[in-house]
């Protein structure tokens, strides 16, 4: 799906709204230009789309949405979303942020925020809070990009969590069939200490969950800002 930004197109109707490009240096900037852009970029798009899912054998589909509030109800029952955690940069290093963050406290479906370029080694770092069907799942996910990935699988949780004796016999249960190399671990308190131990994992991916009415996507940010690792928010 691409999702076209309404709010550039209320900007391009103001009157003093400008762009400037090499060619012809500054002029008003228009819907006509934000449109063209739009249609640019889906096409080149719907290219890329069709040629990775023939490189793996998948029937797809492309769709061409006005506004973020059309996404939020996207996809079925087993579908996850992906989205640029970061937008283009503009010239060299300056970049402003991915408003996809917003959005992740309205989505249902597992959010990935995608980081990085996709490879192989590694390893996929889920964090859990509490037993129970939403960390099957999250665990379920995780050990399946884990596999396809060659990563290994760090699971953590809190110490009340981690600690308890049948953690490990528990998560091993759940990701069962999972060809993985998996490992558990008790998650440190602190962000800081966090943060540390993830990246000393060669952290590729990170997986948490989350729930609707709890959802900090601010907080979230926050937290990885420091990381290069993806980030799949399960519900």
């Amino acid at each position: 799906m691409f999702v076209e930004d309404e709010e550039l197109i209320d900007l391009a109707g103001l009157p003093f709204a400008r762009q400037v490009t090499v060619a012809t240096g500054l002029e008003p900037l228009t819907k006509d230009h934000i449109e063209d852009h739009f249609r640019a970029f889906s096409e080149r798009l719907r290219r890329e789309l069709a040629i990775a899912a023939a490189r793996q054998g998948v029937e797809w589909s492309f769709e061409v949405v006005r506004g973020r509030a059309a996404a939020i109800g996207l996809g079925g029952e087993h579908d996850f979303v992906v989205a640029d955690a970061a937008t283009r940069p503009v010239g060299e290093h300056f970049r402003i942020a991915s408003r996809w963050w917003s959005l992740m406290a309205t989505i249902a479906h597992p959010f990935l925020l995608a980081k990085r370029q996709w490879e192989t080694g590694g390893s996929v770092f889920a964090l859990l809070r509490h037993r129970g069907p939403q960390s099957a799942r999250l665990l379920e996910i995780a050990a399946q990009i884990a596999g396809i990935s060659r990563a290994t699988l760090t699971v953590a949780g809190p110490p009340d969590l981690a600690g308890t004796d049948d953690f490990g016999a528990w998560v091993s249960g759940l990701i069962e069939g999972h060809s993985v190399s998996l490992q558990t671990e008790s998650a440190a308190a602190e962000p800081a200490a966090l943060r540390q131990r993830i990246i000393e994992l060669d952290c590729r991916l990170l997986v948490v969950e989350a729930n609707l009415d709890e959802a900090r996507p601010e907080e979230l940010r926050e937290f990885v800002n420091a990381l290069a690792c993806d980030v799949l928010v399960v519900r």
